[in-house]
């Protein structure tokens, strides 16, 4: 199994500073079974049939085989089987990670205010499950159409724009989860309390703006609100690593690349509590490998649209 997400849509689009544009093959998270070994690598590290899963920077998931390198595996217990653990490899470890990231001394956040930004996407509704599970009192901002759904999962519902929730929530939040970055992370911090911690998911997992911006990049209308766009980003990124001293950068490939060990056991406490029925991953759909180019122009019509509405 892999992903189809908006972050293939905008490499396919324009390309990533950390790949090369357009790749033939899209699809960054995959969980499969090993089919052949390399004669280099220690056969009791990985056997034939063993269920593996990987992140892959440079895309190439949506493939019926792939070859990686031994070392972007993370073998799998033999009762990882359900359909959903791919879900858990990029969205649900992006969540928990965060988390872990702004709790205090390893603390539950038993009572805390936790604001999430983008709660409609994969990573923000695992977000919304996994701090409720904890016992936080969880905003999220998303488009309207989103507002049921969200209630219903037990958020308190916000629109995107800043302008729309931060007198109700400035100087009253604990923990904020920005995946959006809609002004540069202002917003967000000024939501903090004193001794609030902001974590900037640079995953970017509510991706509506990026494929707004390339998909009308050549429409004067839109450009003039885009054209510092770059300068901006540094400049976002400048204040939250180096000025503000309550926000923390979070990178999924970076947390793997720091400590796979660690990323592999948090990874299989995810599967128990899938196995247990603990957590409950959304799957919009499922397609069959021909199918994803139709699959990536869906999302990028949906996000796009609402967006637009959100406007």
């Amino acid at each position: 199994a892999s992903t189809v997400s908006s972050q293939d849509c905008i490499i396919r689009l324009k390309g990533d500073p950390t790949t090369q544009p357009n790749p033939s093959v899209p699809g960054f998270h995959i969980v499969g079974t090993v089919h052949s070994i390399g004669s280099d690598v220690n056969a009791t590290s990985f056997r034939h049939g063993d269920r593996i899963a990987a992140l892959l920077q440079n895309g190439g998931g949506n493939a019926k085989y792939i070859s990686l390198p031994m070392k972007s595996a993370i073998l799998l217990p033999e009762t990882a089987t359900h359909d959903d653990v791919i879900c858990l490899v990029a969205n649900y470890m992006t969540a928990y990670q965060c988390l872990k990231l702004a709790k205090k001394d390893g603390a539950p956040l038993t009572n805390a205010n936790v604001l999430i930004t983008g709660g409609s996407g994969p990573v923000g509704q695992a977000l919304v499950e996994l701090a409720l599970r904890e016992g936080a009192k969880v905003y999220a901002t998303a488009h309207k159409m989103h507002e049921e759904h969200l209630t219903k999962l037990g958020a308190k519902w916000f629109a995107v724009n800043p302008k729309k929730w931060l007198q109700y929530l400035e100087g009253k939040i604990d923990v904020v989860i920005d995946s959006l970055c809609v002004d540069g992370y202002e917003s967000s911090y000024r939501a903090l309390t004193p001794d609030g911690i902001l974590v900037c998911n640079t995953g970017n997992d509510a991706s509506g703006a990026s494929l707004l911006h390339l998909k009308h990049q050549n429409d004067p209308a839109f450009c003039h609100a885009f054209d510092d766009n770059g300068l901006s980003t540094w400049w976002s990124g400048v204040k939250a690593k180096y000025i503000w001293n309550r926000a923390i950068f979070y990178d999924l490939n970076t947390s793997y690349e720091k400590n796979p060990k660690m990323f592999a056991h948090e990874l299989h406490y995810l599967i128990c509590k899938l196995d247990r029925g603990e957590i409950m991953p959304k799957v919009a759909g499922k397609v069959s490998l021909n199918q994803v180019p139709k699959a990536q122009k869906l999302i990028e019509k949906v996000r796009v649209e609402s967006l637009l509405r959100e406007r």
